[in-house]
């Protein structure tokens, strides 16, 4: 289509000149294009190695739309699965969140849940000192709070992680079945678009005629 309209001497429509224009000038930019995107690349990696980058990226990811709360449920798990396992076996709790602290991936929950021991070891409830950072699901904590009222809290803890594992896999799997039918309409609308455009000079030829 590039070669075809280029030879014509007529004037054509505005959206196909402007998508001719586009593809034109795309070419020239092409390689500076890609070697930029390595760069950005590289860069973000060497910044997520250091420990402000990663705290500030782990952070981020906990507050970004659609897959944050799926992050939040998954460390939730991770901590309440692994501490319910360590209380079960008789360590105190200050050692076993110490533990269970190093089961999370995300620096920036592993930190809230440090700070969360050094508040236990002042006499701070388990429910009180992971619901000051504000990451944990509100529910989760008041389950835990309940748990430390009756003396039930590894039972508890098992629970919440229960819970939320099962909600876990009914939000990714609602996630992976509207992933698709979205990708194919915003494809449909991209090519139904583009092959609109390129056509529009033919129409109006013919309806010159």
């Amino acid at each position: 289509f590039v070669s075809v309209y280029a030879e014509t001497t007529k004037s054509l429509p505005f959206a196909t000149q402007l998508l001719l224009d586009v593809v034109k000038g795309g070419q020239a930019y092409v390689v500076p294009g890609m070697l930029g995107i390595a760069a950005l690349g590289l860069a973000s990696r060497a910044y997520y190695t250091t420990p402000a980058g990663r705290l500030a990226v782990d952070r981020l990811s906990l507050s970004m739309p659609v897959i944050g709360p799926i992050f939040v449920k998954h460390y939730t798990v991770q901590l309440t699965r692994t501490l319910a396992t360590i209380l079960a076996g008789g360590t105190p709790l200050v050692e076993a969140l110490s533990i269970a602290r190093g089961a999370i991936s995300n620096r920036y929950v592993s930190v809230g849940v440090a700070d969360a021991v050094a508040e236990i070891r002042e006499g701070t409830t388990l429910a009180a000192a992971l619901d000051r950072p504000k990451v944990f699901p509100k529910l989760a904590v008041e389950m835990l709070s309940v748990g430390e009222e009756t003396g039930s809290l590894p039972t508890m803890l098992h629970d919440v992680a229960e819970f939320y594992e099962g909600d876990l896999d009914l939000r990714l799997t609602q996630l992976t079945t509207w992933i698709e039918p979205v990708l194919l309409l915003i494809m449909g609308v991209l090519v139904g678009a583009i092959v609109i455009v390129m056509y529009l000079p033919v129409f109006q030829m013919a309806g010159a005629v």
